[in-house]
């Protein structure tokens, strides 16, 4: 026997081919259309089950991705707080510093000048 004839042999034989084969010759072309409709929808099913899972992936990283940043965020926040917070102080030290000159140079004037 060849291999086309066994192959032919081993579908034509398994229980559910003969099934459809027969509902098909029951129903008609109504049959036919329905059997291709069955299996449409179960590739239709299978690719939309994998659709699914890649975007509830996709989704996952997305919050993973939010999450970091919104740390990042609060990060750079109090960062920005210090850095406040040490200008005020830096700006405090500069008028000391030059209210103290001010008052140097004005007392050596007035030594000078006498």
């Amino acid at each position: 026997m060849d291999p086309v004839t066994a192959a032919a042999t081993t579908i034509i034989s398994a229980p559910y081919f003969l099934k459809i084969l027969e509902m098909v010759l029951n129903l008609g072309p109504i049959g036919l259309v329905l059997v291709v409709w069955y299996f449409d929808k179960q590739k239709t099913d299978d690719v939309l089950r994998i659709y699914s899972a890649n975007m509830q992936t996709m989704f996952d990283k997305y919050t993973q991705d939010m999450h970091e940043m919104r740390q990042m965020y609060l990060t750079n926040a109090s960062l920005v707080k210090r850095y406040a917070d040490m200008a005020g102080d830096l700006k405090e030290i500069i008028t000391l510093s030059t209210q103290t000159m001010t008052r140097l140079v004005d007392r050596i004037d007035r030594e000078v000048c006498k």
